[in-house]
């Protein structure tokens, strides 16, 4: 099998139970279930199991309600009116969303033409606190995420990162192969933090988020 085939099937490969991947988004489980499967805007591989495309799909769609305050009727009509422009297995992915808080638009040929009513087009600038948490590759892909671990504020440090190409897709310390579960591992088997960040090189301050990281999944499990 070709070497790309083998690499986008990594990105759409089951990877996440529903009870995973709310915890990595910082969403509701019943909220995430009704965005997947069926009719929800998340189109997963199986039932019950998200892809990394997912994963990130959730983040968009988290920040798209939460955050610009768009309705899911709103979403799905301009996800529709997408199709006509483009054709992606993952529209929530496409690198060019922008919204006004009010409409969902996508920038094309140099404008920005708003989704949510087809017949404007507007030339202006938006910014989404939450697509600044991935990373694309040459392709406009997405091959990494940086949950929020706190706060979801511009603020927030990205210590942890999630990709399917580094530890089977588990959250590591960003910029390592080290898995926040090793390391909330070996703090509860009375390791001090000083002496992790010795070992593993890295700073105090990305040991102490992976714990929390580590924790707050305990408690929404």
């Amino acid at each position: 099998m070709p070497m790309a085939c083998l690499t986008q099937s990594v990105f759409d490969t089951p990877a996440y139970s529903c009870l995973q991947a709310a915890h990595y988004t910082g969403l509701p489980y019943q909220t995430l279930r009704g965005w997947i499967g069926g009719e929800g805007l998340i189109k997963t591989p199986e039932p019950s199991a998200l892809s990394f495309n997912n994963l990130a799909e959730a983040h968009i769609l988290k920040s798209m309600r939460r955050v610009h305050k768009l309705s899911l009727q709103g979403i799905r009509k301009a996800l529709r009116e997408l199709e006509q422009i483009r054709h992606t297995d993952h529209p929530l992915l496409d690198e060019n969303f922008e919204t006004d808080g009010v409409n969902l638009c996508i920038r094309f040929n140099d404008e920005v033409i708003n989704l949510s009513q087809r017949s404007q087009r507007e030339i202006r600038e938006f910014v989404s606190l939450y697509l600044q948490r991935i990373n694309r590759d040459d392709s406009g892909r997405v091959t990494r995420l940086y949950p929020f671990v706190v706060t979801e504020k511009e603020s927030e440090p990205r210590h942890i990162s999630i990709s399917p190409t580094v530890s089977f897709g588990k959250p590591v310390l960003s910029g390592t192969a080290i898995s926040t579960s090793v390391i909330v591992g070996r703090f509860n088997a009375r390791d001090s933090v000083a002496d992790l960040a010795r070992e593993y090189d890295v700073a105090p301050a990305v040991l102490e988020d992976a714990i929390r990281w580590e924790m707050n999944r305990g408690k929404a499990a």
